[in-house]
């Protein structure tokens, strides 16, 4: 009895916990009223569908991997350059948002609205897995004002 009891509890909060996890998930919709943005990796390109972003707008990344090695998807508050060297935790510290280790075939998806304070930005998108984005995995994007 204590037991039903107690996978009575457990079992509803489970699901509100794994509800909560969205956001870097792999589910192909995104938030009601966002915007689908698709995105294309390959070896050594980002090609993103919009590159024009409005600040506050929410946005549905659907990150696709279409080259032969594992790829992440990193946006970047600007242009960063290289950053070889750095560790992958501080990359992710200046990162707004970043999908890590995207495999060949694999699209994963990532929900993110650019905050009011970076209207008139230029924010990147970036790979930095090594010598990626040496090779050309970048591409600039601007938040409108």
């Amino acid at each position: 009895m204590k037991q039903r009891l107690i996978l009575g509890i457990l079992f509803p909060l489970f699901f509100i916990v794994l509800s909560a996890c969205g956001g870097s998930g792999n589910t192909t919709t995104g938030s009601p009223g966002s915007q689908k943005v698709d995105v294309t990796l390959s070896d050594f390109k980002i090609n993103a569908a919009v590159t024009t972003f409005t600040p506050g707008k929410s946005y549905h990344f659907a990150v696709t991997n279409n080259g032969k090695t594992a790829h992440e998807f990193m946006i970047m508050p600007k242009a960063e350059g290289n950053m070889s060297g750095m560790a992958m935790g501080d990359m992710d510290k200046i990162a707004l948002a970043a999908i890590d280790t995207i495999n060949p075939g694999e699209t994963r998806t990532l929900d993110y609205s650019f905050p009011s304070s970076a209207a008139g930005s230029h924010p990147a998108f970036a790979c930095y897995m090594p010598g990626h984005y040496e090779a050309g995995m970048k591409q600039d994007v601007t938040v409108s004002k």
